[in-house]
């Protein structure tokens, strides 16, 4: 590998990480603001003294499915753009693999402080969402 080469993937590196947690970080704003939609139609269909009787893992799961749908969607996306500079695959699922992980952790300590709830495997659920998104997309055959 070059010099060149290895500055352009450090490059390509960067750009991803960074598009992924700032993906992360609307995802996770998306998934609150769908979350108190969520609230406030189940308010207006059960009635303001009923809504509390839904448990609050229903409104924190709809928040973390919607937020390790759109990771998975997003990563498909940014890891077949990373694909197309023509990165191989081994390089590239390593690339993909610790973004994941650490978008997983990012989204961890963001849903600490959120209403979404400290549980322990929120960034779980978003790391194996961006696994199953970006390394789909590099061991895709190509078409």
């Amino acid at each position: 590998m070059k010099r060149s080469e290895e500055a352009a993937l450090l490059y390509f590196f960067a750009a991803y990480l960074g598009a992924s947690l700032l993906a992360t970080v609307l995802l996770l704003l998306g998934a609150l603001a769908a979350m108190k939609v969520f609230f406030i139609f189940a308010r207006f269909v059960f009635g303001p003294q009923e809504v509390y009787r839904l448990k609050p893992l229903l409104y924190d799961s709809v928040g973390f499915a919607l937020a390790s749908a759109g990771t998975a969607l997003v990563q498909y996306y940014f890891a077949g753009l990373l694909r197309r500079t023509g990165i191989e695959r081994p390089e590239l699922a390593a690339i993909v693999s610790f973004t994941a992980l650490f978008c997983g952790l990012f989204f961890w300590r963001g849903a600490l402080f959120s209403s979404l709830g400290a549980y322990g495997f929120s960034g779980l659920t978003v790391t194996l969402a961006a696994l199953l998104g970006g390394l789909q997309a590099v061991f895709r055959k190509p078409g």
